[in-house]
């Protein structure tokens, strides 16, 4: 493993996020994390995303009242199903259908769903999305 590939792996590893901001989240169930998604769409709460945000954790992206900073990272995969690393398309266009329309343009030209592999070619820093119309965090809480 590649020591870029060993640095993410282990900060994905690390604890993921919980409440109003992201700072690590390695991602997981998929269900879950729409879940997740729409239950605080519907309160209206706000998703900051500071740190490293990969796999299930990016469709936080498609959320009403997210934010980004510019040195946060994304990382994108295919969804696949809990012990098959083969990738799942339906869980897949799940997730692309949360995304942002630039965001799912990006995704979709670049194959950042073709595969289960993390690569450094399918991550977005903030301020990348920043670029693409996904709003800057502005003095939200921690």
């Amino acid at each position: 493993m590649s020591s870029w590939r060993g640095s993410v792996a282990l900060a994905l590893l690390l604890a993921g996020c919980q409440g109003a901001s992201v700072t690590r989240d390695a991602g997981g169930n998929l269900r879950a994390y729409i879940d997740e998604a729409r239950r605080l769409d519907a309160r209206g709460a706000q998703k900051a995303i500071r740190g490293v945000c990969a796999s299930a954790c990016t469709i936080y992206l498609g959320m009403r009242n997210v934010c980004v900073e510019p040195g946060a990272q994304f990382w994108f995969h295919a969804a696949h199903l809990p012990d098959d690393p083969s990738p799942d398309s339906l869980g897949s266009l799940e997730m692309l259908a949360f995304y942002p329309p630039r965001v799912r343009e990006w995704v979709m030209r670049s194959g950042a769903l073709d595969s289960t592999d993390f690569d450094k070619a399918k991550m977005l820093s903030g301020e990348a999305l920043i670029a693409m119309g996904v709003p800057a965090c502005r003095d939200a809480p921690l």
